[in-house]
């Protein structure tokens, strides 16, 4: 339908007839015989109601109709495209019954930017029309029509989807260097690999719903995570950036508890994800959770991580300097890091002074000075995570070189205690290996994951050193491996950012 078209009336006759025609099965006989008397009337006087649509168009529903339509790219720099573009967009400010300063603030953009735009002087680039997009009080529906024409019911009317695809990500590319490695003499498989497959993606999901893990993650103290950034910024808006997001349900958690002690604040949770079905989930579950509110904005990034500075609506920007970003790690992201320093440093130049970084990793069970004490403590290296709770990772691990790793014979893993590749003093990881022996002899030694155990003053010790000051810290979880819930800020002697 073109955006200035009026819907036709037999359209919408045809629609009210098969309603009433549905009512015809119910009710008393009188009622049923004053519904077919009702449909009699509407076809009989279709043609003079298609005349009269004809004679007077409606301008209303067809402007209704274009602001449904939703915020796309001017087709051109031309002056004249610009005018009509930046009126078009003061014409969906107004209905939506906001100033220029209220959008500004609601889509973190600077007035002088939407000033530009709407008035022609600038074209938007794609940032500002992303963030505009986020905007739901701009009545962005993502189907062709509106709710008020299709008739149809959305759970959240209000809710404006954005999912994106970055530039470099390659499904197929990413594939191909898994079967690779894979199928090489052995080495480290980089966390990016482990969960791009939907069965990797459906048994990370499955253990992520055992007993011992949703625990620990509702031990996690978010509530007084958020109280705690709420006193440093006050109500300012703010952007939650979850890396490496899983199925996003930390995330969420965390986005609502700001909520609760700020109920207006303008919020965006940006989920970032290698993993198609797990990026697709966390959205979908994002979307069911916060759907009914109306100051958060909510978009799904395919990506990964590791090239964070190239993702610019993430980042730090002058027009949005009034806003503060959280990048949060939850689980082993972090500490599955084959050097999380170096991530830091290069990785997170974009952020600015007053940005937050949220970890969440696990501690260290005894001084690294005392291995033998670690491992008698340290539940996976002692052997002492029971059946239930080590079966399906470790399945999930095995079944992931059976997939991508023809003629395999047997695979065993096993946990190794390492100091040598923490970059971290004071701290240790669980290296779990695969050994795996082919059908022609040959024995090849996968690293698997690489989970590292943090002695938390060493950590905030190398994080002050890179910029990222601690302002608190939590530790919970000690009945099953203790966890360290850590959040710094971007220190004011960074300016990298600025």
């Amino acid at each position: 339908m073109e955006p200035n078209a009026t819907i036709p009336v037999r359209a919408l006759f045809a629609e009210t007839l098969e309603v009433l025609s549905s009512l015809t099965k119910q009710g008393t006989r009188k009622q049923r015989e004053l519904l077919r008397q009702a449909m009699q009337t509407l076809r009989e006087r279709l043609p003079e109601a298609e005349k009269v649509q004809s004679e007077h168009p409606r301008p209303i529903v067809a402007a209704q109709l274009h602001l449904a339509a939703g915020i796309v790219q001017p087709q051109s720099s031309e002056r004249a495209v610009l005018k009509a573009w930046g009126e078009d967009l003061v014409r969906r400010r107004k209905a939506a019954g906001l100033s220029r300063a209220v959008l500004a603030e609601r889509a973190g953009i600077c007035d002088s930017t939407l000033r530009n735009v709407e008035t022609g002087r600038r074209p938007p680039t794609r940032t500002t029309l992303m963030h505009l997009q986020s905007v739901p009080e701009l009545r962005i529906d993502p189907s062709p029509i509106g709710q008020h024409i299709t008739g149809r019911k959305q759970r959240a009317q209000e809710f404006s989807p954005n999912c994106w695809l970055t530039p470099e990500y390659d499904a197929l590319k990413l594939h191909n260097e898994l079967t690779m490695q894979l199928n090489g003499r052995g080495g480290h498989v980089e966390q990016t690999y482990l969960y791009l497959d939907h069965s990797s993606a459906a048994a990370w999901c499955a253990i992520a719903e055992q007993e011992v893990y949703t625990t620990a993650r509702n031990l996690m103290p978010l509530g007084r995570v958020a109280e705690r950034i709420s006193e440093l910024v006050g109500p300012v808006g703010l952007d939650v950036i979850g890396l490496g997001c899983g199925d996003g349900k930390d995330e969420v958690r965390l986005t609502q508890r700001l909520l609760d002690l700020h109920q207006n604040r303008n919020l965006r949770l940006y989920l970032l994800d290698i993993s198609q079905p797990l990026c697709s989930g966390a959205y979908r579950h994002a979307a069911e959770v916060l759907g009914v509110r109306p100051s958060v904005s909510v978009y799904a990034i395919q990506g990964t991580f590791h090239n964070l500075q190239r993702y610019t609506p993430l980042l730090h920007v002058p027009e949005r300097a009034h806003r503060r970003r959280i990048v949060c790690m939850f689980g082993n992201t972090f500490a599955n890091l084959q050097n999380e320093i170096m991530f830091v440093r290069n990785s997170l130049l974009g952020f600015a002074p007053g940005d937050f970084l949220l970890l969440n990793v696990p501690a260290t069970m005894a001084s690294v000075d005392d291995p033998e004490e670690i491992l008698r403590k340290d539940r996976r290296l002692a052997g002492r995570i029971s059946t239930d709770e080590k079966s399906p990772q470790d399945q999930m691990f095995l079944d992931l070189l059976r997939r991508y790793v023809p003629s395999i014979k047997n695979a065993e893993l096993s946990a190794t205690l390492d100091f040598d590749a923490c970059p971290v003093p004071g701290s240790y990881a669980a290296d779990i290996r695969a050994s795996v022996k082919m059908v022609s002899g040959e024995t090849k030694q996968f690293s698997l994951l690489y989970a590292k155990r943090y002695d938390q003053e060493q950590l905030d010790c190398k994080m002050s050193k890179e910029g990222w000051l601690p302002v608190a810290h939590w530790r919970y979880a000690e009945e099953y491996h203790p966890r360290l819930l850590l959040l710094y800020q971007r220190s004011r002697g960074t300016t990298d950012a600025e």
